[in-house]
């Protein structure tokens, strides 16, 4: 009988099966309520999860701070944005109202229904605070709230315009204390209101800066007092100038580690950012650092593509820069399902990617966004892929 356990241990070790569920992270980000209506009713939360849990998925990345709004009532955007009514702060304002029309939910709360329904299920919620320094998709003006009470937030490029990525993405200036002070800030607040959430979430936006920012009077100060009274290039491609940005973002990636740490101790922080060097080259986001020094427990690279070799290329390369990084933090690619309310994924190159991540023996990802697991072709593939539920890992300190 011995012999025989010891025969069947071995037969499934050789054949890549294991005796025990592998724990594995099978994500879904959730964008803001005006491209998802998973939270406008206390039905829809209930249907979400139920969704989630029949398709085994474990995890939920739900947008939590967006166009100066947060996913709930903040008094910290309050306070900076001088906003009187604090209904006016948070994304979910609209629908409110309607959301416990039937007094169905205890809470009246769409965040709390969402977080205790997912743990019941054994799904995990993190906040993804999607904007991060950006202020809006276009040019940042007084109109803006944070802008008007806080005229020296602005980021500013090399020609004395507002900080862009590409003339669409504009941004705050992430340099500053106070800037960085603001976010950290919407963070723990978040953390204080619902300490049952599992993680927080940055993406491309956060920290990142577009890379010809940093010519505003804070930073241009801070570098001069540095650099003995020398200005900053003009080249905002100058090697050294660049490196010493990337600094400072860096040293905040710490510091917001650090401060999530300290609001709740065992919460996971996450990063999804674009592909290396790619990100670090255009928005200065230079996550093998982040992994090296021990301030990312998961890393979701947004390896958004089209066809499968391109995918394959990207997520290779990404799982080389991790695997480089001598790290112990979780990988899990984004995969982009959805762009603009269209399916981007046919239902086989979702099972092509789903595969290359498998032969790469990465044992999960993200997706980009929850409506597309409505779609009928889509949802057979995680029927069939997903099939049996499996933990999330919990080894990220």
């Amino acid at each position: 009988m011995k012999k025989l356990l010891i025969l069947l241990i071995t037969f499934v070790s050789l054949n890549g099966f294991a005796l025990e569920n592998p724990k594995a992270i099978r994500g879904v980000w959730v964008p803001a309520p005006r491209f998802t209506s998973a939270l406008h009713t206390y039905e829809n939360v209930q249907d979400f999860v139920n969704l989630l849990d029949s398709l085994n998925f474990n995890a939920v990345f739900l947008v939590s701070y967006a166009q100066t709004q947060t996913i709930y009532k903040s008094k910290v955007i309050q306070k900076y944005a001088g906003i009187k009514d604090i209904k006016k702060t948070s994304l979910l304002s609209p629908y409110l109202d309607n959301y416990d029309k039937n007094a169905k939910s205890t809470t009246a709360d769409p965040v709390a229904d969402l977080i205790r329904l997912a743990h019941e299920k054994g799904i995990k919620v993190f906040f993804w605070y999607e904007y991060g320094f950006m202020g809006d998709t276009k040019p940042i003006t007084n109109n803006n709230g944070l802008l008007a009470k806080n005229k020296d937030w602005l980021g500013v490029d090399n020609q004395g315009k507002p900080a862009s990525y590409h003339n669409k993405d504009f941004y705050f200036n992430a340099y500053s204390p106070k800037v960085q002070g603001y976010i950290t800030k919407l963070i723990e607040e978040g953390i204080r209101l619902y300490p049952e959430v599992d993680g927080i979430q940055g993406d491309d936006r956060l920290p990142a800066m577009p890379i010809n920012s940093g010519y505003d009077a804070y930073t241009v100060s801070k570098y001069k007092k540095e650099h003995g009274g020398e200005h900053p290039p003009q080249d905002f491609n100058d090697q050294g100038w660049i490196d010493w940005r990337i600094n400072i973002l860096n040293q905040f990636g710490k510091t917001l580690y650090e401060a999530a740490h300290k609001a709740k101790k065992d919460i996971i922080v996450s990063f999804a950012p674009n592909p290396y060097p790619w990100s670090r080259e255009n928005l200065m986001q230079d996550w093998p650092t982040w992994l090296k020094e021990g301030y990312c427990d998961l890393l979701a690279v947004q390896c958004y593509r089209y066809n499968a070799q391109a995918y394959k290329n990207t997520v290779t390369e990404a799982l080389t820069n991790v695997k480089e990084s001598n790290t112990n933090a979780l990988f899990a690619p984004g995969i982009i399902l959805m762009e603009g309310g269209t399916i981007k994924m046919s239902a086989d190159l979702l099972r092509q990617q789903i595969k290359i991540n498998r032969d790469l023996n990465i044992n999960g990802e993200i997706f980009f966004y929850n409506e597309a697991l409505n779609n009928k072709e889509i949802k057979e593939v995680f029927s069939d892929l997903y099939s049996t539920k499996v933990d999330f890992p919990t080894n990220v300190h």
